[in-house]
């Protein structure tokens, strides 16, 4: 290619869709996640009054969860054609050179050095933004999951890790929001306005600017051609097979993603927004993973009435059952079994544990507990059917059935 060209082909039109769909996810994820993240704001309520309520916040909030994750699916796909059956290069893979030249940047900027470093294809930059974004997406599908299925994950995993997950979702995406603003905005919109990836196309003054070492691989002959021969029709010939059933594993994992259970950690109540509606998608009070022999609806409250590991052998009751009290026995016992997910700031499945007129109230499912009737509350239910992640031990189990029967006494 002459010198005389003025513009270099740099993105493909799978490139730019790819691009197309993150910008769309992205946008999407972080208005409707950050609106719960920060409910309080009166933005953030304008925001979900027009999407429908908390309820049609999260809605989208999931479908586009899984969006996401299906375009992960692509982009692997995408990724392993080019690396295995192209035979292009590993541009993308950081190394030693882009560590000298983040130095070099960094020199440049502090007037340390004349000009700034020569690069190729990509820069240290955009390998950094990359592997970044690679790495928040895995975080957020791993934490999305734990929070889209808490009780599944709470058969693997101390239920301790739940809460952790909310945090880590929650924080991760305000930092994600912020380098998309302050990092990707400023290189690629402010120091210098790129449209390469809308047009697929570069300026040879952009390519001299910020990729000059490729520009001098192309115009002194470029790469041999890696994409066309017999060679590249018997490498698409294995790759396809072997990639189609690794799509195949990935759609069954989606599919198993987003319908396990019918679930999820709340994250504000949606009695708190009167304009929100309740019958949009599946919510935090549909308890689908309990194994009990409850009715369906005690089985929606209970199920969530706790994720935290009782690996440890409790005490036996320190006063005899039939003088318990809550304040001297049952609240601290539940307490430190069952309020790592069922409290006034979390209450999961609408159900709160660490106070004696909530527990009483109970939750969607009906009351948790009913004083001297201790076939009707849903907690000795669920506790009675073993199971729960929030298990209490036999001789617990029998001082919370002999208080409620006792007349659940404060």
């Amino acid at each position: 290619m002459s010198t005389a060209t003025t513009e270099y082909k740099r993105f493909s039109v799978s490139d730019r869709i790819e691009h197309w769909i993150q910008i769309v996810t992205f946008v999407s994820l972080a208005v409707t996640g950050l609106v719960q993240k920060f409910s309080g704001a009166w933005v953030s309520e304008q925001i979900m009054r027009a999407l429908g309520g908390i309820e049609g916040v999260r809605v989208i909030h999931r479908w586009v969860s899984v969006v996401t994750m299906l375009a992960v699916a692509y982009h692997l796909g995408a990724a392993g054609h080019r690396v295995f059956v192209r035979r292009a290069p590993r541009e993308m893979t950081p190394g030693r050179t882009d560590v000298k030249a983040a130095l070099q940047s960094l020199s440049y900027s502090l007037d340390r050095r004349e000009n700034p470093p020569t690069q190729g294809r990509f820069t240290w930059q955009e390998k950094y933004e990359y592997w970044a974004l690679v790495w928040g997406t895995m975080i957020m599908i791993l934490t999305g999951f734990m929070l889209w299925n808490p009780i599944a994950t709470a058969k693997l995993l101390p239920g301790d890790f739940i809460p952790v997950a909310k945090a880590v979702h929650g924080n991760e995406a305000v930092l994600a929001t912020l380098v998309i603003i302050v990092w990707h905005f400023y290189h690629v919109h402010i120091a210098h306005w790129n449209t390469s990836i809308f047009t697929g196309r570069v300026s040879r003054e952009t390519m001299l600017r910020e990729h000059p070492l490729e520009l001098e691989s192309i115009e002194t002959g470029g790469e041999p051609d890696r994409v066309s021969g017999e060679a590249m029709k018997r490498r698409q010939r294995i790759y396809f097979p072997i990639y189609g059933v690794f799509a195949a594993l990935m759609l069954v994992g989606i599919y198993f993603f987003a319908t396990i259970e019918e679930t999820a950690i709340a994250t504000i109540e949606p009695a708190e927004l009167p304009a929100t509606t309740t019958t949009a998608a599946p919510t935090t009070t549909t308890m689908a993973a309990a194994q009990t022999s409850t009715t369906v609806a005690e089985a929606e409250t209970s199920t969530t009435a706790g994720a935290v590991d009782t690996t440890t052998e409790a005490t036996e009751p320190t006063v005899p059952a039939a003088e318990a009290t809550w304040a001297s026995e049952i609240g601290p016992m539940l307490e430190a079994t069952c309020a790592g997910c069922h409290n006034s700031g979390n209450p999961m499945g609408g159900l709160d544990v660490t106070g004696y007129e909530a527990i009483l109230a109970g939750g969607p499912g009906g009351p948790g507990i009913v004083p001297g009737d201790p076939e009707s509350g849903s907690v000795l239910a669920l506790q009675e059917a073993g199971g729960h992640p929030g298990q209490l031990t036999a001789a617990e189990i029998e001082t919370l059935r002999t208080w409620i029967e006792a007349g659940a006494a404060e």
